[in-house]
């Protein structure tokens, strides 16, 4: 049986997980209807009117909702197990999920020339839930040594 401390990493995981995907849609409705997204300066418009923000014509909110959902789901899915692959799992996406909003942080900065607050705070949603990830696994690697 895991340790309480993990159990609740993991639901913060699974909570933080559910809140990208919130995000992710609302955003991705806005790109998909063109319909402006309610934001607190104008660096939400520019970025989604953006070519940059379509990655081979794919609006880059679809890969945040798809990477939210998977680890929704490996969370929620290790709530009823103690396979060691669900983590694994959980810190395989996340890490890809950190690359890829750096990446697209960069992009924002240094080639559309503005920032969005949803993928600012997507992004940092995402370093939350690596970092929890990333400990629950550096955890469960020490119980294993």
């Amino acid at each position: 049986m895991r340790k309480s401390s993990s159990d609740r990493d993991n639901r913060i995981i699974f909570v933080l997980s559910v809140i990208g995907v919130l995000i992710a849609i609302y955003v991705l409705q806005s790109f998909l209807r063109q319909t402006s997204i309610v934001c607190i300066n104008t660096g939400c418009e520019v970025v989604r009117k953006s070519p940059s923000s379509y990655i081979f014509g794919i609006p880059v909110p679809t890969f945040g909702l798809v990477g939210y959902s998977i680890i929704a789901l490996l969370a929620f899915l290790r709530t009823m197990s103690s396979n060691k692959k669900l983590l694994l799992g959980i810190l395989a996406v996340s890490t890809f999920g950190i690359l890829f909003v750096s990446w697209f942080t960069l992009t924002e900065i240094f080639i559309i020339g503005a920032i969005c607050t949803w993928c600012a705070v997507s992004a940092l949603n995402m370093m939350v839930i690596f970092s929890f990830t990333l400990k629950s696994y550096i955890n469960t690697i020490g119980k294993l040594l």
